[in-house]
């Protein structure tokens, strides 16, 4: 039954990661990921080049002094020229990019903005943040596969993409004796924005399912065996 418990368990954990966004895990679910990352962080860094455009809707001179700052690396003097027009982005601050505006601007796991939080000073800095933080997508589904892990034995049938992530907060609890169990435990605090319920309740019926075929089947070879030595003893 142990034994069991705990395969089933494992098999649960994998399909609660693939269950949990970006759906699946194939290499379509990973770009879809990223490109979400990409659109998310998108919401909260301008570039120089779209805040120079933004303002001339509004402010055409200002925007003007504006670039002639940038372009001359004169980025506290684009932020006075930027807060001086009559654009909309005027209190939006320019600077080196800081990573604290994309996690104070998200909510639920996701970014809901009208305006940037900051127009940043190098495409090139914007660039390598993103693909940095795209690193991370799958995250959430390496807390499933860690407590996949922390069960014991091999986890199968995730992708690498899944697995990549030892630090995704993700244990279980094993209970031996007359009474085995595995308890899956998730400390990422945005699981729930991650999951959906009825995803969840499925694979729980599905992993029961599961257990008690494999229970069943156990038991019929159980049953063969000891009626196997019986009618040795017998003969």
């Amino acid at each position: 039954m142990a034994s069991l418990v705990k395969q089933e368990a494992r098999a649960l954990a994998v399909e609660l990661a693939r269950t949990t966004r970006p759906f699946g895990f194939s290499e379509t679910a990973r770009k879809v990921g990223e490109g979400a990352v990409a659109k998310d962080i998108g919401k909260v860094f301008a570039t120089p080049e779209e805040a120079f455009t933004e303002t001339g809707k509004a402010d055409p001179e200002a925007a003007d002094r504006f670039w002639a700052h940038v372009q001359n690396r004169r980025f506290a003097r684009a932020r006075k020229a930027l807060a001086a027009s009559a654009s909309p982005w005027a209190a939006v601050p320019v600077g080196r990019l800081d990573p604290a505006h994309h996690s104070a601007s998200r909510k639920g796991g996701k970014v809901k903005r009208t305006r940037p939080a900051q127009v940043v000073t190098s495409r090139k800095s914007l660039e390598a943040y993103i693909a940095r933080v795209q690193r991370r997508v799958g995250f959430a589904k390496g807390v499933w596969i860690n407590a996949a892990k922390a069960i014991g034995g091999r986890v199968r049938g995730a992708a690498k993409w899944a697995m990549r992530h030892r630090q995704a907060p993700g244990t279980a609890k094993v209970r031996t004796g007359d009474r085995p169990s595995v308890t899956l435990v998730s400390r990422l605090d945005y699981m729930d924005d991650v999951t959906t319920e009825s995803g969840i309740k499925r694979s729980l019926a599905a992993a029961a399912a599961r257990l008690r075929i494999a229970l069943a089947a156990s038991l019929r070879v159980v049953q063969q065996r000891t009626q196997g030595s019986l009618q040795r003893r017998a003969g």
